[in-house]
C-alpha cells in the first residue's frame, strides 16, 4: 500500500520521542519520583502503538509484541492519573502501597500474556496476525479450550479499559479542578501552574481512546470502522509529543511549598489544610492555637507588607514568601486570610494589584499590558480576568472613563 512508508515514518518518529523522553524522565526521577508514572505512561503507549515499526523491522516479534500491548494498554490511564497526582500534591509524590490498586487491571492483562505466551507459537499467530482461526479447531483440546478462555478474557480486558478510562479521566478532571483551587491559597499567580495543557491533552487523549475503544468493540463484534490509517498515526504522534513536551517542562504546582520551612508552632494545622477554601474553614482550623487576637496582628502584618512594603508587586509572590517576609507561620497566615480577612491569598493579593492598576489607568498614559506587568501580573489575560472581577469593568473600559478622547 501506498501508505506504508508514511505509516512507518509516523511510527518510527513517535517512538523515537517516546524513547528519548522515557530517558530524560527517568534521569528526573531519580530526585523527583513523580515522573515515574509518565516515564511508565509513556513506555506503555510505544508499546500498544509499535507494531508498524515492529511489521517492517522485527516481524518475529509481531505475537510477543501483540501480547504485550494488552497489560500495556491497561497501564496507560492509570499512570496517567498516578502522574496528574504528583502534579498536584502538597507534598513530594511518591508511590505508596496503597497505589498498587491502580495497577491491580495491568496485572491481570501480564497474567493473561504469560499464559498466552506459554502456548504454542503457531496457533497465536493463527489468531493475531493471519487470522485464520480454523488453524484453532486444529489444536489438542487443552490449548483449544485454553486460547478460547484467554480470547474472552482479553475482549472483556478491553471492555474493562474502556470503562477504566473513563473513570480516570473523570478523576483526573476533577482533581484539576480542586488543585486550581487550592492554587489560589498558596500563590498570588497561578497561570502557570493550573495544569491547562492536561485539560486539553485529556480532550484528545479521550476522543483517540473512545474512537479506539469503538473500533475494537466493533471489530470483535462485527466489523471496524474503516478510516485513514495516516490521519490516525499523525493524531498518535501530535498527542504523543504533547504529553512528552508539557510533560517535561512541568513542574509540580506547590514544589515551592516542598521546601519551605515546617511552621514554628507545634499545634498549628498540617500543611494540606492551606488547599482548603473559606467555606469549610471552621473545620480546616478547629485544632488550630491561633487566638482572635494573634489573628488579628497577623492581618495587621499582612496589610502592613501589602501597602508600606508592596509585596504585592513580586509577580511571583507566594505564601511562603510571604510567611518569610513578616516572620508568620503558612498556616497561621492562611487561617487569618481565610477567617479574619475572608479571602483567599489569591484573591487579597490582586486587589492590592488591581487597585495600583487603577491609579496607573487614571494617571499613566502607559499600555494596559505595561500596566499589567508593572503591578505584578505575570500576563494580560489573568490581569484582565483580575481586574473584572474586582472592577466589574475591564482595564481598557476603566481607562477610557478616566482619559477620554481629545
Amino acid at each position: 500500500m501506498s501508505d506504508q512508508p508514511i505509516l512507518f515514518s509516523l511510527n518510527i518518529a513517535t517512538l523515537c520521542i517516546i524513547l528519548f523522553s522515557t530517558h530524560q524522565l527517568v534521569l528526573r526521577a531519580r530526585s523527583r519520583q513523580v515522573y515515574w508514572p509518565l516515564a511508565l505512561c509513556l513506555m506503555s503507549i510505544g508499546m500498544v502503538i509499535c507494531m508498524p515499526s515492529v511489521q517492517r523491522l522485527l516481524p518475529q516479534f509481531q505475537v510477543t509484541s501483540l501480547i504485550l500491548s494488552l497489560p500495556a494498554l491497561l497501564l496507560i490511564a492509570p499512570c496517567l492519573w498516578l502522574f496528574t497526582k504528583g502534579l498536584t500534591s502538597h507534598i513530594p509524590w511518591q508511590l505508596k502501597p496503597k497505589d498498587g490498586k491502580h495497577l491491580a487491571p495491568a496485572a491481570f492483562g501480564c497474567l493473561i500474556a504469560l499464559v498466552a505466551l506459554c502456548l504454542p507459537v503457531q496457533y497465536l499467530n493463527a489468531i493475531l496476525v493471519t487470522e485464520e482461526l480454523s488453524a484453532v479447531e486444529q489444536a489438542p483440546s487443552l490449548v483449544r479450550n485454553t486460547l478460547y478462555g484467554l480470547l474472552i478474557c482479553a475482549f472483556l480486558s478491553v471492555l474493562g479499559w474502556v470503562l477504566q478510562s473513563t473513570w480516570y479521566a473523570y478523576k483526573i478532571v476533577v482533581r484539576l479542578r480542586v488543585y486550581r483551587a487550592q492554587l489560589q491559597d498558596v500563590f498570588a499567580s497561578t497561570e502557570q501552574k493550573e495544569l491547562r495543557w492536561l485539560n486539553w491533552l485529556l480532550i484528545v487523549v479521550g476522543g483517540v481512546w473512545m474512537f479506539t475503544a469503538f473500533n475494537l468493540v466493533l471489530d470483535n463484534l462485527f466489523s471496524p470502522i474503516h478510516f485513514d490509517a495516516r490521519l490516525y498515526a499523525l493524531m498518535i504522534f501530535m498527542v504523543i509529543y504533547s504529553l512528552a513536551l508539557w510533560g517535561l517542562r512541568q513542574k509540580p504546582g506547590f514544589a515551592e511549598l516542598y521546601a519551605a520551612s515546617p511552621p514554628a508552632d507545634s499545634n498549628s494545622i498540617e500543611l494540606k489544610s492551606i488547599s482548603g477554601g473559606s467555606d469549610n474553614a471552621e473545620q480546616k482550623y478547629q485544632r488550630s492555637a491561633l487566638s482572635a487576637t494573634q489573628a488579628t496582628k497577623i492581618a495587621e502584618k499582612i496589610e502592613l507588607a501589602m501597602k508600606s512594603d508592596h509585596l504585592y508587586l513580586d509577580a511571583a509572590l507566594s505564601l511562603p514568601k510571604l510567611a518569610a517576609h513578616i516572620h508568620t507561620s503558612q498556616n497561621y497566615i492562611s487561617q487569618t486570610l481565610n477567617e479574619t480577612l475572608g479571602m483567599r491569598f489569591f484573591d487579597y493579593v490582586n486587589q492590592y494589584r488591581v487597585s495600583a492598576a487603577k491609579a496607573q489607568l487614571r494617571d499613566t498614559d502607559s499600555t494596559i499590558l505595561e500596566v499589567a506587568m508593572a503591578v505584578g501580573f505575570n500576563s494580560k489575560s489573568a490581569f484582565y480576568a483580575a481586574f473584572k472581577k474586582h472592577a466589574k469593568i475591564t482595564p481598557s473600559q476603566y481607562k477610557k472613563q478616566y482619559q477620554p478622547a481629545k
